[in-house]
């Protein structure tokens, strides 16, 4: 009996270290309209968007708006979450890009994952996506990034990239994210 209830305490707290994506679809408003709960932002114009087409679930997604941005910086979106040290994890995201009439659309999507070391954000992966690898009218990338968390926190990131000159266009739509263990 010892042993059995020794095995349900062990397996509760694996469980409770068990990486979970919050709002991974994007439908839960954050503080502001335009931001998605659980997900912190940078940089210029990625926002929550619930009237853009197409969407891959739901009615929401992350809409990069490439023809608002008038300076070289990036933008993204990232979670923090509570991993298993030593395991291997996998962040994946959709991914949807315009085919803009005038302009050019961004130049790469990133997805990074981190961690802290010593009180500094680590790289622990990244995989660089270019734009024209993205699918474009209804169709959808399925972007993914893998590495082995070395302590007991991940945070997953999407980077958006604008293209090096102008005139810019066009915009990137992101939906249905996920975070697998193994």
């Amino acid at each position: 009996m010892k042993s059995k209830v020794m095995l349900a305490v062990l397996m509760m707290g694996a469980l409770s270290v068990q990486a979970q994506m919050e709002n991974a679809s994007f439908e839960v408003e954050g503080s502001s309209g335009d931001q998605a709960e659980s997900w912190s932002r940078w940089g210029d114009w990625m926002n929550r968007e619930s009237g853009w087409t197409p969407v891959k679930e739901g009615s929401c997604i992350i809409g990069y708006h490439h023809w608002q941005i008038e300076k070289g910086d990036n933008s993204g979106l990232y979670q923090d979450m509570k991993v298993t040290a030593g395991k291997n994890y996998t962040f994946s995201i959709y991914a949807n890009a315009d085919n803009p009439a005038d302009g050019k659309n961004a130049e790469s999507v990133e997805l990074r994952l981190e961690t802290t070391v010593n009180g500094t954000q680590a790289t622990v992966a990244s995989k660089t996506f270019s734009l024209a690898d993205i699918a474009t009218g209804t169709d959808w990338s399925r972007l993914q990034v893998s590495g082995v968390a070395p302590n007991d926190t991940l945070r997953v990131l999407v980077v958006v990239n604008p293209a090096k000159e102008g005139p810019r266009g066009g915009a990137v739509k992101f939906d249905a994210a996920d975070i697998d263990a193994r």
